[in-house]
């Protein structure tokens, strides 16, 4: 380590505690900090605090008392005013702007006990607040016993749960009563401006001493780190804070060592940086090769059969196209050859469709079926299958049991779309469902060739069904070779693979994760070395207005 790091950490002179580091002593109570502003400050809180709580409670208790009592009353007239007859209007109760003083309002007409300890309301019964902020636990009967005191007393009753107060008419019958409870009076100012003298001459000599120790010791300092420390958050690692003179206080320290500690996070950023960059541009590098290989690799498996896809017609259609030309062919022969030639067509770009429509691009997500990317997929790779005599095999399940199709039939494809619609990019789940078959075909083609696989084995199956939750389960199978456990474990991770050098990417399975997950699926993998490969994928089904389930 050269003299600069040691430096960086090198520890202040004096210990914040005041006791003794490194051997040297500590500092004095006269030159620390601690003492003069903890008294000061003590001090100052104990005695504003105590005289400011004494005078504003005192009287804030007394005022409360009397602008309750006031609310009572005005409620009391308020309800006898709007009684006509024994006929209270409710449209009046409903509108008044004084019921922002209360927390809760209960009006009923004549409560009365019954025998069994209940009480009934002979006519009308308000809630001019609502009952919406009353807790489930809410005591009503005891509202009604408190009102129907009112009645019979003729006078207020209150108590810790609220207070009640009898609802008279204009010629003085009690019509009802009303329970309330007063929303919590805060005030401060008009008390507050009463003790205002008293209070600045408290302070005024606590908050003068305080603050001119504080300043030169404490808030300039601190002002200080802070900025710096605010500066250093937001990634300006240039940022110091500011040694006021000989300052050897403990700020003075803490200054110090944020200083040595920015200058080292500084110099370490910058190495930081570079060798992020650097690993940065390896990872890419990396990743952009292999992307392009299992491209390569992927073009070249496809190519053999899109080349046969169009080659087979393009044989029919170059004879039908030389028959065409000759004057005296039969009208019935020409319109055969025309057919011919449509046909050929047709079929060539069903073949274009299918690469174009699982060509990478930008996914767009919209309600689609399993049925065309399976199709896509299942005819790219055709020709590969038929090549190595690898058997393709389709089983829908249902509520009569599975049932097997045939891949390459329309109907089957029609059986296929019966299958729960799902929101997502055909392109993308395309490409899932060729990565997969390629996987099961190079896995089969490479056991035949390494031995470990008979020339009689080899069958990719693909099951389709329901989820338990409704969603579409896709199960991808195949008797090759399988893997074991601790290959099994990395399967899904990128770049890793089982293939020869140059023959494989690792990024098959990794694909397939990723783009599953993006849909809102997940991806089941198991594998029995010597057995097989098997992937489900389950992907959920689109509902109304846009989720997915």
């Amino acid at each position: 380590m050269d003299p600069e790091q040691r430096s960086d950490f090198q520890p202040p002179s004096r210990s914040l505690a005041g006791e003794p580091s490194n051997g040297r002593p500590g500092l004095p109570w006269r030159r620390s900090i601690r003492g003069p502003i903890a008294a000061a400050v003590i001090v100052a809180n104990l005695v504003s605090f105590a005289v400011l709580a004494a005078l504003n409670e005192a009287a804030a208790r007394s005022d409360r008392e009397v602008i309750a009592y006031d609310y009572s009353l005005q409620l009391s007239a308020f309800l006898d005013d709007v009684v006509v007859g024994v006929r209270l209007r409710p449209d009046a109760v409903m509108g008044w702007n004084g019921w922002r003083n209360f927390d809760d309002v209960i009006v009923a007409q004549a409560p009365e006990e019954l025998s069994d300890g209940t009480f009934d309301v002979a006519g009308v019964y308000l809630n001019p607040l609502g009952r919406a902020q009353r807790p489930a636990d809410f005591r009503e009967d005891e509202a009604l016993r408190m009102m129907s005191q009112a009645v019979e007393r003729r006078e207020l009753v209150s108590n810790s749960f609220g207070a009640a107060a009898p609802v008279l008419t204009n010629n003085g019958v009690a019509w009802g009563a009303a329970w309330f409870r007063i929303s919590p009076i805060e005030f401060a100012a008009s008390r507050t401006r009463e003790i205002v003298p008293t209070f600045l001459l408290v302070l005024a000599g606590v908050t003068l001493s305080t603050l001119v120790l504080l300043r030169r010791t404490v808030l300039d300092p601190v002002a200080g780190l802070a900025r710096a420390a605010g500066r250093l958050e937001s990634g300006d690692l240039s940022a110091r804070a500011l040694a006021r003179g000989r300052q050897e206080d403990e700020l003075g320290g803490l200054v110090g060592t944020f200083n040595a500690m920015a200058a080292r996070l500084e110099r370490y950023n910058r190495d930081l940086e570079v060798a992020v960059q650097e690993a940065t541009e390896r990872v890419r590098s990396a990743e952009a090769a292999a992307m392009t290989q299992r491209r390569l690799a992927a073009t070249g498996e496809l190519a053999a059969g899109i080349a046969h896809e169009l080659n087979n017609p393009l044989g029919g259609l170059a004879n039908a196209v030389e028959a065409l030309k000759r004057e005296d062919l039969p009208t019935a022969r020409r319109r055969e050859y025309l057919e011919l030639v449509s046909g050929g067509l047709q079929r060539m770009g069903e073949t274009v469709g299918r690469l174009l429509r699982l060509s990478p691009r930008e996914a767009t997500l919209e309600e689609m079926r399993v049925d065309r990317p399976l199709a896509d997929s299942l005819g790219l790779i055709r020709h590969r299958a038929e090549r190595l005599g690898v058997q393709l095999e389709l089983q829908l399940e249902s509520s009569a049991g599975k049932e097997v199709l045939d891949p390459f039939l329309p109907a089957s494809m029609e059986r296929i779309r019966g299958l729960p619609v799902l929101r997502g990019a055909a392109n993308e789940l395309g490409q899932v469902f060729l990565n997969l078959f390629v996987n099961s075909l190079d896995a089969i083609e490479g056991g035949r060739e390494s031995g470990s696989l008979p020339a009689t084995r080899g069958c990719i199956s693909v099951e389709l069904g329901l989820t338990d939750a409704g969603g579409v389960r896709l199960v991808f199978e195949d008797d090759g070779p399988g893997v074991g456990a601790e290959v099994l474990e990395r399967a899904a991770d990128p770049f890793f693979t089982t293939k020869e050098q140059g023959k494989g990417t690792g990024l098959g399975l990794a694909m397939v994760h990723n783009v599953v997950a993006a849909h809102g699926g997940r991806v089941l993998v198991s594998s029995v070395e010597g057995e097989g490969f098997r992937v489900a994928i389950e992907l959920p089904v689109h509902r109304a207005g846009g989720a997915a389930s």
